[in-house]
């Protein structure tokens, strides 16, 4: 019926969308932006490829150059000028007259040029079929250099669609952001344990590095932060951190015949990285000149990746087996390693429309994927845990009473055997249930059961107040285990609710039995280091039975109880009909 709602739901939307011929908000908002990428020249050459600026015959870093165009004719109020610059510094002049330059932070750990930035020059009605002058200084000689996505029009439009343009991309960066907190946070609590495994941690520490990376080229991150010379350090710097967590959790999810493959990788790592922070200090190489050693490391990376995940997942040994799991992840991770190679390969080809395009298909492929195996993964776990708790229950639970059993009650005598000096007194009380044979012998067994499962709830719910843990250590005797402190206050408390009880069911007019059990208990204080709990325990064993005395003295016999009530003739008819 719900699946029917969601589908009936589904295509009311998907109808809607189809004949909603009117205009959008942005369409309604503001007016179509128009491109300005073409028309461009210099003095000595005709029109130029602004997105390869370093490419024009004489652009040397360091030396000025100029381009020109001219401004529309026409010009809405508002209006700007916005572009996206790479790897240049530049100013802006319309009609003669400085209009623009960006404001220029500096210090140490900067790199040469302003990266990636996007730039947004209002320009006025009364400036169209203006001339206008770009000024521009290369920052590298070697690097792509330009200035893209040139348009004019309403800012708030052109935002629109910038951002509609690398939303998802965006999303996916810190959707796998994300992924990677959770998985650094989960390793936490699962390596409390003694046998120690970050396979979690790395591959978190993995997959974040690589999300700041891709949110960085994302160039979003300049509408929250304006620095964005300090975003081109990000970006770099992101690169170098990737390899050293990719070999780590390859080792812990698959590990390395040659162990030190590990300890070779990991080291020529950190010797890139002192390299190319030593050279971008001494301003000798800054980050963006010294990628071509992170790209190098970083596709040693992807081939490790490749040949780790064909090796194991893919390919089925005598001694291997395949499983969903490792399949799927192995789909993932090849992923991202072939899609690291790919964009490798189109930085290098000089594609400077979006350098990351590729990586964050492979993310998606590895969300999904490590997602996928995830579950399958929860799903084997969950199963696993629930025999684990029924073979608990089996190995420490009373079958009937579902208390604790003996095994449970010797554990917990044993545990705080240990502790005992730590804690100000330990209380054993012992309980031993009156007429249980005479009722299994002459009512039936069914009834002798339903006693010691009255009297277990009876002795439970009167010590669970006091945090105190009950066991069934014998056909019908029981124990509690009180420890910590004002242990006698909660053990007479216990006992005085107890006795309550107790009366309260025996008071029944229609009980099918009465319930009639001896208690006795014993304490260990701190003044009794010489004694052991077993020596308590015994104790509370011998007062137990003296109070069983007693109740046998003053209450009357199973025969005369029981056969007051008629139950005992009626079975001893019903014994000698079947006997004939």
């Amino acid at each position: 019926m719900y699946g029917f709602m969601l589908a009936v739901f589904i295509c009311m939307i998907v109808w809607m969308c189809m004949q909603y011929k009117g205009p959008t908000f942005r369409e309604e908002s503001f007016s179509e932006a128009s491109d300005f990428s073409k028309g461009w020249s210099t003095k000595e050459e005709g029109q130029v490829d602004m997105a390869h600026l370093n490419k024009l015959a004489g652009a040397e870093p360091g030396t000025e150059f100029s381009i020109y165009n001219t401004l529309p004719k026409k010009l809405e109020e508002g209006a700007a000028l916005y572009y996206r610059s790479k790897n240049i510094f530049y100013k802006v002049y319309i009609d003669g007259k400085l209009v623009y330059q960006p404001y220029e932070p500096d210090n140490v750990f900067y790199t040469k040029s302003f990266g990636t930035r996007w730039n947004c020059i209002p320009v006025s009605v009364r400036e169209a079929g203006k001339p206008i002058e770009v000024r521009i200084t290369l920052a590298y000689g070697d690097a792509r250099a330009g200035m893209d996505n040139l348009y004019i029009g309403l800012p708030a439009g052109i935002i629109f669609d910038i951002v509609g343009n690398k939303v998802i991309a965006f999303i996916s960066c810190i959707l796998l952001l994300f992924v990677g907190i959770l998985l650094i946070v989960a390793d936490i609590p699962i390596n409390m344990s003694n046998q120690k495994n970050h396979e979690l941690m790395y591959l978190g520490m993995f997959a974040v590095s690589i999300a700041v990376w891709c949110t960085a080229e994302t160039n979003l991150l300049q509408f929250f932060v304006g620095d964005s010379r300090m975003l081109q350090v990000i970006s770099c710097y992101s690169l170098i951190l990737i390899p050293i967590p990719m070999i780590l959790y390859l080792n812990s999810a698959y590990g390395f015949k040659k162990k030190f493959i590990v300890t070779a990788f990991t080291a020529l790592s950190f010797l890139e990285f002192i390299v190319c922070i030593t050279l971008h200090v001494l301003n000798i190489a800054d980050l963006h000149e010294t990628l071509p050693l992170s790209h190098i490391m970083l596709a040693l990376s992807a081939i490790i990746m490749l040949y780790m995940i064909i090796s194991n997942s893919f390919v089925k040994g005598k001694s291997q087996t395949k499983s969903i799991y490792k399949v799927l992840r192995g789909i993932g991770l090849c992923g991202i390693s072939v899609a690291t190679v790919i964009d490798i390969i189109r930085f290098y080809k000089g594609n400077s429309h979006d350098s990351a395009m590729f990586v964050r298909i492979g993310l998606l492929i590895f969300i999904i994927c490590y997602g996928s195996s995830s579950l399958e993964r929860t799903i084997h776990a969950v199963k696993l845990g629930v025999r684990a708790e029924f073979v608990s229950q089996l190995a420490y639970r009373d079958g009937l009473t579902g208390i604790g059993n003996r095994t449970a009650f010797q554990e917990k005598l044993e545990e705080l055997e240990k502790i005992k000096d730590g804690l100000s007194a330990v209380a054993v009380v012992m309980f031993d249930v009156n007429d249980l044979k005479f009722v299994n012998d002459n009512l039936g067994h069914h009834l002798g059961d339903g006693m010691l499962v009255q009297s277990a709830d009876i002795i439970r719910s009167a010590f669970e107040g006091q945090r105190g843990d009950c066991f069934r250590i014998g056909g019908d005797e029981f124990a509690v285990l009180i420890s910590g402190n004002s242990v006698k206050q909660r053990c007479e408390q216990g006992l005085m609710s107890f006795k309550r009880k107790m009366a309260e069911h025996n008071r029944k007019p229609d009980k099918a039995f009465r319930i009639s059990i001896a208690y006795g208990y014993a304490l260990y204080k701190k003044e009794n280091s010489g004694k052991k709990l077993l020596d308590i325990y015994q104790q509370a064993d011998r007062l137990m039975y003296e109070n069983k005395k007693i109740m046998k003295e003053s209450q009357s016999r199973p025969e005369e109880f029981y056969g007051e009530t008629h139950t005992y003739e009626k079975n001893n008819i019903l014994a000698s009909g079947l006997k004939g």
